[in-house]
């Protein structure tokens, strides 16, 4: 179960510090945290990860919209509904974004193109980066009841909960933990 934040109402906390199977990821220097809160008008998403010097950025500006986001590295959040439905967030160092809805495995049913987010990144931290990014209540599920967080960077993926199957496969939104998001 992902962790309640004490003292903040409505939020949680997730480490993600394992790699997709299970087993740990010795190398801390690539753990990376994410606080959920829950807002008015949608969820607040921020994400704490390390920043490589070989870090695997798109030729894209800074706070913009990138499909194929995957591809580079990134931090992955997945909110499920009691429905199936999904939404995926996908969060990168270089300051790119993308937010995604499907409504079946893999089947995208919205991909926001043309809607703007509100979405910060930021290098303050030595060998950090930050991005917090605004969810509306409409880019995600109405009812959430699962969630799960990855993060792909140096040739490794990570989870904060692990998935099944002989390769990293995030699309397996009935295998995460259950957990408490409501609008």
């Amino acid at each position: 179960m992902a962790q309640i934040i004490p003292n903040v109402p409505d939020s949680l906390y997730f480490e993600i510090d394992k790699l997709w199977d299970g087993r740990l990821c010795a190398n801390e220097a690539l753990h990376a945290e994410v606080w959920i809160t829950k807002r008015e008008a949608g969820l607040e998403v921020r994400v704490h990860a390390p920043q490589l010097s070989n870090q695997r950025i798109p030729d894209a500006p800074h706070d913009t919209r990138v499909d194929g986001l995957w591809d580079y590295d990134v931090v992955e959040l997945f909110f499920v509904g009691d429905d199936g439905t999904y939404t995926e967030v996908e969060l990168g160092p270089g300051g790119n974004y993308l937010v995604l809805q499907f409504d079946g495995i893999r089947h995208r049913s919205n991909d926001w193109e043309g809607r703007e987010f509100d979405h910060r990144n930021s290098t303050s931290t030595p060998g950090t980066w930050q991005s917090i990014i605004q969810l509306p209540w409409d880019t995600l599920p109405r009812h959430i009841v699962r969630a799960n967080a990855f993060l792909v960077m140096d040739g490794k993926y990570l989870a904060w909960n692990p998935i099944p199957g002989d390769k990293p496969d995030f699309h397996q939104p009935d295998t995460f933990p259950d957990v408490s998001i409501a609008e």
